[in-house]
């Protein structure tokens, strides 16, 4: 008989990957949090109860398929899990470090409710992610036709780098324009080190410059 992969709330806690000890912490800039093991992504991803109204997915500003990538992981699929979180969302680790989970896909979570301690989907999420860099499944976008066009865009924060991507995926040249001397915005500059380390922003940077006719980044 095969067994249930999921719905394992009752039998699991909600665990966060561990802190590292405050004497480290203080000698560096260092991210806090240390890394899942892959044997703990998948106990805490099959914690998920797998709701028909899946509202941690609801409540995502981009409407991440969070179950589907879940029940993935807990199966041991980890890189058909990153090619499904990828699908929605164009920097998956960064927001698996980053994003406020707790008041958005956590916080909302069925289980959450219910008082067993929501799934720890940020934490899964830059597993997943970092997991996909380190094998090489992370790939930049060829576009099945390049179109005449081309999208000069404003601003290399994340949100032009999000259009960025998206346009050339859809085949559009993009060239992006930014008044500062490296792309990244906000999360360049407006966050710390132990929140989000740089060289993460800079390999996502990176892959942009590797993608099919990309024009470039132009800094003013």
């Amino acid at each position: 008989m095969p067994t249930q992969p999921m719905l394992k709330f009752v039998k699991f806690d909600r665990d966060m990957p561990a802190k590292r000890i405050a004497d480290e912490r203080k000698r560096d800039f260092q991210e806090i949090y240390s890394e899942f093991a892959k044997e703990k992504a998948e106990e805490q991803s099959s914690r998920c109860s797998q709701c028909g109204v899946p509202f941690c997915q609801s409540h995502c500003p981009l409407h991440n398929n969070i179950p589907d990538w879940l029940h993935l992981t807990a199966t041991g699929r980890l890189k058909e899990a990153y090619e499904v979180s990828q699908q929605t969302n164009t920097f998956p680790e960064i927001c698996g470090r980053i994003c406020p989970q707790d008041r958005l896909c956590e916080g909302n979570c069925v289980i959450e409710q219910s008082g067993h301690g929501t799934v720890t989907i940020g934490a899964v999420e830059k597993y997943i992610t970092d997991l996909a860099w380190e094998n090489g499944w992370v790939r930049p976008i060829q576009p099945s036709t390049d179109l005449d066009l081309t999208v000069g865009i404003i601003g290399a924060g994340p949100g032009g780098l999000a259009a960025a991507e998206r346009l050339r995926a859809a085949g559009v040249k993009v060239c992006v324009y930014d008044r500062y001397d490296r792309a990244g915005g906000l999360l360049t500059y407006g966050i710390p080190g132990f929140k989000l380390e740089k060289d993460i922003v800079a390999r996502r940077i990176g892959l942009c410059y590797e993608l099919q006719n990309w024009r470039g980044f132009f800094f003013f």
